[in-house]
Order: structure tokens, then C-alpha cells, then sequence
């Protein structure tokens, strides 16, 4: 039903039926709700913010005409919630949405939580040596190691716009789905943004540690930050997706990036591997498509000193070090790049108010 909603919402945007009409909540500014969760309340005057440079940024997603598919936006500093806003639905502070590719930046982390545990032993190590059993006849295939899959070069064929409605919809084997495409480079060369990889290391996470990430997640992430509503979809084999299909609360979401302010402790005991962390979250690539600079599934940012996960939508996820600066943003997991606009200048704004 809230799908068909949408839909009908961006008929209406493209119609300009909405013109005369205001779809976004009236702004009423950005103090933060004082609720019963992990979070401590502070304000931008307290965490060495303007107020002022703040606001314009929250003003910006009550627009109307700008940030359409905006559901949230949360700033913390200092580890501190100091603002945050729902220009959709007061509800939404409540609710778990589609974080879409974020997903993936959680790959990455539990990828550095097995590290941690001594679960993996090499990220040079291939795929072939942990599951043989779902690779086809073309030994070259067979040269795929953990990175390669992690900085998107693993050299198979894999469009998201023609491959993924398959990987989701497939009845059979979705490990088998992905490794069956064609070869288009020797692995290890060519950066291709794709949900293919995220998914073969899943089957790696699943394999190492005898659990499906969705599983290990709970156990090793979600459990020890206190996330209990959550949700993480599989394909029908069972396997966890690895590049799509979390569902998180906006305020739990941030808890991941303070735990990347903390180098991967939280409370004192460390989740994620530091030196992983170091490596996933500094330039590996950079990407086939906007020659961005790109990590383990993180995109790195070095205009703003930080990097983030990003997802459908425009939703992202930032964490700049050097501010003590996290921000998320989540929207309406929509699919048209036409109605992301544009998080830099969001994240111009907050962070140019950081003094």
C-alpha cells in the first residue's frame, strides 16, 4: 500500500499536481525528541555548532521542490543527538525503513566483526576455497578473493538494472545466479558498483562464521548496540542480501556511525577489527561510474574528511573523524536518481557548522 502511495506521489511531482500544495509537514525546527533509548540530548550551542548554518540545512529538506523523498535527518556531535527532524511522518522516528546500499557498509562492518573474531584468516583468501560447490566450469572464476568482492572487481557481469530483479525474485541457487554471469575482466582490475559482490560475501560471512549475516549480525552488531527492531531480508535460498534490504529505525542507524567514531568499541569492548576498519574505510578504487573514491563498501569523502554509506533514496550515512561529526539521512527507497538531489550540499551545510 505505502509503495502505491509513493507511486502516486511521484505521478503527482511529475504532474505538478502537487504545486499548489505542500506534501512535507510544516518545519517546526530541529530540537530532538527526548525518548527512552541509547541517546543523550545535547544542543549545537553545547557541541560547538552554529544554530544558524544549522537550521539551513533543515529548512532545505522542508522544502517542497528540494529533497522529495526525504523521511529523516539526524545530526550528532560529540556523540550527542543535537538535532533532528521527520518532514514526512513524526512517526518515522519509530518506524524501520529500507536503508537500501547502506546495506552494504553493514557487509562491510560484519566482514571486520569476523576479522575480529578470527572467523577469516585472509581477505586475500578466494572464494573457490570456500565454496567450491557454486562455480561453474570457467576456472578463471576461480581467481575471485574476499577484496576483490569487497572493492567491487570481482570481473563478472553484474547490471543492477538488469540483474538484481532476478537476484531478488530467483527461486534457485542466488550464489550460482551471480557466479554464472559471464567474465567480462580477470578479477582484481575493474571496479563495477553492483549488488552481485555484496551478496558472495554474505555467502562468506555464512560459510566462516556458520551463521547467515542477517544471524551474525543480530548476534555481533545489533545485540551489543541494543538495536532490537530491525529487519534484514534473504533471498529464497536463504542467503542474507548483502547489498539491500535493511531495515532500520533513523536513531539506530546512527548508533553504527558512532561506533565508527569509536574506531569500532562500544562500551569499552571492541566489535570491529580497528585496523580492518582503517582499511575498508580508506580509498580502495574508484568507482566505474561517477570515478568516485570508494573502500570497502564505504564511499570515501575527502572534500569533507569522512566517508559514508549511501543507498536509493539519496539516504546516506556520514561520519567525519576530525568533527566527532555524524549525520544520517534517510529517505523514501526510490529508485530514480532523479529525485536523490544533492547530499553534498547537505553535508556542506551541517559540517561548515561544526566550529
Amino acid at each position: 500500500m505505502k509503495k502505491t502511495v509513493l507511486l502516486l506521489l511521484v505521478v503527482c511531482i511529475l504532474s505538478s499536481c502537487l504545486k499548489d500544495d505542500a506534501f512535507k509537514l510544516e518545519y517546526k525546527g530541529f530540537e530532538p525528541q527526548v525518548v527512552n533509548d541509547d541517546w543523550s540530548i545535547s544542543t549545537p550551542e553545547n557541541e560547538n555548532m552554529d544554530r544558524e548554518i544549522l537550521q539551513q540545512a533543515y529548512e532545505l529538506i522542508y522544502r517542497d521542490d528540494r529533497y522529495t523523498m526525504a523521511r529523516s535527518l539526524l545530526v550528532f556531535r560529540n556523540g550527542y543527538l543535537v538535532a533532528e527532524a521527520y518532514p514526512d511522518d513524526l512517526d518515522d522516528i519509530n518506524t524501520i525503513y529500507n536503508i537500501q546500499s547502506c546495506t552494504k557498509s553493514f557487509t562491510s562492518l560484519l566482514v571486520g566483526i569476523a576479522v575480529q573474531e578470527n572467523k577469516m584468516d585472509s581477505l586475500e583468501e578466494r572464494l573457490y576455497s570456500i565454496y567450491p560447490e557454486h562455480f561453474d566450469t570457467d576456472v578463471d572464476k576461480r581467481t575471485i578473493t574476499i577484496e576483490d568482492a569487497l572493492t567491487m572487481r570481482t570481473g563478472l557481469e553484474f547490471d543492477n538494472g538488469k540483474h538484481t530483479l532476478v537476484l531478488y525474485q530467483t527461486e534457485d541457487n542466488s550464489i550460482e545466479y551471480i557466479l554464472s554471469q559471464d567474465r567480462l575482466y580477470n578479477s582484481g582490475i575493474v571496479m563495477n558498483y553492483n549488488d552481485g559482490a555484496p551478496h558472495l560475501v554474505s555467502k562468506v560471512i555464512e560459510k566462516k562464521t556458520g551463521k547467515t549475516l542477517s544471524e551474525y549480525a543480530g548476534e555481533m552488531l545489533f545485540t551489543p548496540l541494543n538495536i532490537t527492531d530491525w529487519k534484514w531480508e534473504s533471498s529464497k535460498d536463504g542467503t542474507t542480501f548483502g547489498a539491500f534490504s535493511l531495515f532500520l529505525k533513523p536513531r539506530d542507524f546512527g548508533k553504527i556511525g558512532k561506533l565508527l567514531l569509536q574506531n569500532g568499541k562500544w562500551n569499552g569492548e571492541t566489535l570491529v577489527d580497528s585496523i580492518y576498519l582503517s582499511e575498508a574505510t580508506s580509498i580502495k578504487v574508484s568507482a566505474n561510474y561517477n570515478s568516485e573514491p570508494y573502500g570497502y563498501y564505504f564511499w570515501i569523502m575527502p572534500a569533507f574528511n569522512g566517508y559514508c554509506a549511501v543507498g536509493h533514496g539519496g539516504q546516506f550515512l556520514l561520519i567525519v573523524p576530525e568533527k566527532e561529526l555524524v549525520v544520517v539521512y534517510t529517505a523514501w527507497p526510490y529508485t530514480s536518481g532523479d529525485f536523490f538531489d544533492q547530499k553534498n550540499e547537505l553535508i556542506s551545510i551541517i559540517v561548515s557548522s561544526c566550529n
